[in-house]
């Protein structure tokens, strides 16, 4: 005969745990895959937000060339006597 503390697993029926674990489980993993689809959508913003940002400099960078004067036309080798 066996003497000592029983463990507590031992005396929970078997579909009794299954169904107390088996939502429990669910509702952590529901837990965890949203926390993670949160933080994708997050770096998803992040990065458009980036590449916009690149586009937008590069149009206006393309439109002030475009706009502005041309420099002034200078020689580059200075002629003696002018």
């Amino acid at each position: 005969m066996r003497h000592g503390l029983s463990s507590v697993a031992l005396s929970i029926p078997r579909p009794f745990a299954l169904a107390v674990l088996v939502p429990a489980f669910a509702a952590v993993t529901a837990t965890v895959m949203l926390g993670l689809l949160g933080v994708f959508v997050i770096w998803l913003c992040i990065v458009a937000v980036l590449v916009s940002a690149i586009v937008a400099a590069d149009i206006a960078h393309r439109l002030i060339r475009r706009l502005a004067p041309p420099p002034i036309a200078r020689p580059a080798v200075s002629i003696p006597g002018r």
